[in-house]
């Protein structure tokens, strides 16, 4: 029987205050999928948006300003051309990135465009799901039940006390 290596990077970081969330994530993939005929591979994205190629090890390091603070010294920076050959030298890559550039559909757009296979949703789909009331718009018009929501915008004529007044009413709650 032949064995081949399964090659999986790992996306984490990133620009978001939830970068520490996502760096709990990418350890605990790292924790769970690791196996001999599994090679994992931990690309971090700061809070600039660069891309750093990262050793199983580093992904470990203390919190993320810890980890930002040691990044230069400790991880390789990688150009447009190095990351597009990394990641097209992969089997599969999954996107932990919480937040901002990894739930907005920033990094999967990104990927299509490179024709690189990912886990998760597509561009589109986070797009629509990452702002909630759009979310919920789409699912309402696709005749799926949701709870009544009300957005309120800085360039609503009415004050934003009356809006929650009227949908409180409106909604008998």
């Amino acid at each position: 029987m032949h064995n081949t290596m399964f090659h999986l990077t790992i996306i984490c970081g990133g620009p978001s205050l939830e970068r520490g969330i996502s760096l709990n994530s990418a350890r605990s993939l790292m924790d769970h999928l690791n196996g001999p005929e599994i090679a994992i591979h931990p690309i971090y994205v700061d809070l600039d948006k660069n891309f750093y190629s990262l050793s199983p090890s580093q992904l470990y390091s203390n919190t993320p300003s810890d980890f930002d603070f040691k990044l230069t010294q400790t991880a390789q920076k990688l150009s447009q051309t190095e990351l597009l050959a990394a990641l097209k030298s992969t089997d599969l890559v999954f996107p932990t990135i919480h937040g901002a550039f990894g739930e907005d559909g920033v990094l999967q757009s990104l990927l299509e465009e490179m024709d690189i296979p990912f886990v998760g949703p597509s561009s589109e789909t986070c797009k629509n799901m990452f702002n909630k009331h759009l979310a919920a718009q789409i699912l309402k018009n696709n005749n799926f039940h949701t709870i009544p929501s009300l957005l309120i915008s800085n360039n609503d004529p009415a004050p934003p006390l009356t809006k929650i007044q009227e949908f409180w009413t409106t909604h008998n709650l």
